[in-house]
C-alpha cells in the first residue's frame, strides 16, 4: 500500500456530488470538495491503482459552500449535498441533466432552469426509517452511507414536523410495549422499519409499522394509545415482511386501528394514500412537477391521453378536464384499485383505468392516442414498450422520469421518431442528487 499528500485544485462536481481534481493527469473525485477549492488531499494507491482520495485539510473554501442546518449531516447518508448553497444545488442538477442527456442519448439541449422550493426543508411527506438496537437502547434513523450502520435521528430536517412527532410517539411505545427492534445479523426481533406518511392538505398521518411477525402482542392498545397521543393519526398498519432481503415493505398489509389511508389535495382533486400506494414523496412541489407535465403536453379538449404506468392516477386525474378522454394503464391491481377510487371520490367520468401491462395494452393495437404521459419507475421503460409507442405514433410524449441516466437512455430509443423539444427539471428532494425531470417529445415529420 502507498499513500501520497498532494495539495489539489477542484475544477468541478461530478454526477455525485464530488469534487473533481486532477492528479497525474487523471480525474479524480473527492467526496465533500467544491469548484474553485484547494486541499490537501491523501491518496492511497493498492497494487499500482489509485483505491481512494480523501479529504485531508482545505486551504480556501467556496463562496457556495454553506454550514449545513442539520446535526446529523454528513454522517446520516440521506443527504449528500447539504453543504453547497441551494442555488447552486439547483444549478447542479440542471447540469447533471444536459450532461447525462449528452452522455446516453447523445443528445446536446440546454435544460430550463430547475424549479426548485422556497424553503428546501421539512419537504418529505413519507419516511421509513429502520428500528434497530444501538448501544442497547431501540432507535430509529437512517443508514451510512453504503452501509447498515444506523445513525439514530431524533429530527430530520427532511420529514414533515407532523412526520417527527409521530416518530418521537411510536418510538416511546415501542419501549413501553417492549418490543424488541429486528437484527439483521441473527434475524431476530419484530419492528424492522416505521413507515409514516402525512398529507399536506389534510393534519392527517398514516403510520405502519414493518414486522417479521404479523402476532404483534398488544398491537390494538399500541395503536389506541398512539391515535391519542398524536391525534392527526388517522390509522395504524402492519405490514408483514418475513424475508431476509433490503425490500422495506413486504406484500401482506394489515388493518389494526382506524383507517388504513390518509387524503391529500393536487390541484382541486382530493386522492387517497394507503401504506403501498406510490404518491409523489415532495408534496410541496406536486403540483409544480404535474402542472409543468400538463404545460408541455399542449393538450387540446379532442385529444385522448394515454396514462401510462397511472399508479394511482394522479396524473391522469389531474389533466382530465382539458381533454376529451383519459385511459390509465397500471399492472400493480392494488394502484389500479385506488385509482378507480380516486376517480370515483372526485366524480370524474371520463378516465378509464385499466390492470394491464402497458407495453401488451398498446401492442394490441385497439385505441389511438393523441398524447402519452408516462411516469415509469426508477428502472425506466423497456425497449418492447418505447417501440410499440412508437408505432403507436402520438402526437406528443410527456416523459416524467425519477432518474436522468434512465431518462436518457429511453429517449436515445425514441429519438428515431421523436424530437427532443424540452427538458425542466424539477427539484422534489433539496440537498440530494436526486432530480425529476419532464421532457416533451414531438412526434418527427416524415419528408
Amino acid at each position: 500500500m502507498q499513500k501520497r499528500k498532494i495539495d489539489v485544485l477542484c475544477d468541478a462536481l461530478d454526477d455525485f456530488g464530488r469534487g473533481i481534481v486532477r492528479i497525474d493527469n487523471k480525474a479524480v473525485f473527492v467526496e465533500g470538495l467544491l469548484p474553485g477549492e484547494r486541499a490537501t488531499v491523501e491518496t492511497r494507491f493498492e497494487y499500482g491503482k489509485l483505491k481512494e482520495c480523501r479529504l485531508l485539510a482545505m486551504k480556501n473554501e467556496s463562496p457556495d459552500r454553506i454550514v449545513p442546518k442539520c446535526p446529523y449531516y454528513p454522517s446520516c447518508g440521506g443527504c449528500q449535498i447539504m453543504h453547497l448553497s441551494y442555488e447552486k444545488q439547483l444549478e447542479f442538477k440542471k447540469r447533471k441533466v444536459e450532461h447525462l442527456l449528452r452522455k446516453f442519448a447523445k443528445i446536446d439541449i440546454q435544460a430550463e432552469d430547475t424549479i426548485g422550493l422556497d424553503n428546501p426543508i421539512q419537504y418529505r411527506n413519507k419516511v421509513q426509517k429502520p428500528i434497530r438496537l444501538v448501544k442497547g437502547r431501540i432507535a430509529c434513523g437512517f443508514y451510512k452511507t453504503n452501509s447498515h450502520d444506523l445513525v439514530p435521528v431524533k429530527e430530520c430536517l427532511a420529514e414533515t414536523p407532523l412526520g417527527t412527532k409521530v416518530t418521537s410517539a411510536v418510538m416511546k411505545l415501542l419501549g413501553k410495549y417492549r418490543y424488541l427492534p429486528y437484527d439483521e445479523d441473527r434475524q431476530t426481533g419484530t419492528i424492522r422499519h416505521l413507515l409514516v406518511k402525512t398529507s399536506s392538505a389534510f393534519d392527517e398521518a398514516l403510520v405502519t409499522l414493518v414486522v417479521t411477525d404479523e402476532r404483534l402482542a398488544g398491537r390494538k392498545a399500541f395503536a389506541k394509545e398512539l391515535m391519542t397521543l398524536v391525534p392527526e393519526v388517522q390509522g395504524v398498519v402492519l405490514n408483514v415482511n418475513k424475508r431476509k432481503t433490503n425490500v422495506i415493505l413486504g406484500e401482506k398489509d394489515i388493518p389494526v386501528y382506524g383507517k388504513t389511508y390518509i387524503k391529500d389535495r393536487i390541484f382541486d382533486k382530493v386522492f387517497t394514500i394507503s401504506t403501498q400506494s406510490f404518491y409523489q414523496t415532495n408534496a410541496y412541489q406536486i403540483e409544480k412537477l404535474y402542472k409543468t407535465a400538463i404545460d408541455l403536453a399542449g393538450l387540446w379538449k379532442s385529444d385522448v391521453v394515454l396514462d401510462a404506468y397511472c399508479g394511482t392516477g394522479t396524473i391522469g386525474l389531474s389533466l382530465c378536464d382539458r381533454v376529451k378522454e383519459v385511459v390509465g394503464v397500471e399492472i400493480v391491481p392494488e394502484a389500479v384499485k385506488d385509482a378507480k377510487e380516486n376517480a370515483k371520490r372526485n366524480g370524474v367520468e371520463n378516465v378509464t383505468f385499466l390492470c394491464k401491462d402497458c407495453t401488451e395494452y398498446i401492442r394490441q393495437g385497439k385505441r389511438k392516442f393523441d398524447v402519452v404521459m408516462m411516469d415509469p419507475p426508477r428502472k425506466g421503460s423497456t425497449p418492447l414498450f418505447l417501440d410499440a409507442l412508437k408505432k403507436m405514433a402520438p402526437r406528443t410524449i410527456v416523459y416524467v422520469s425519477c432518474d436522468p441516466v434512465t431518462l436518457a437512455r429511453d429517449i436515445a430509443l425514441l429519438k428515431d421518431s421523436y424530437e427532443l423539444e424540452k427538458v425542466v427539471p424539477v427539484d422534489m428532494f433539496p440537498n440530494t442528487l436526486h432530480v425529476e425531470t419532464v421532457v416533451r417529445l414531438s412526434q418527427k415529420q416524415i419528408d
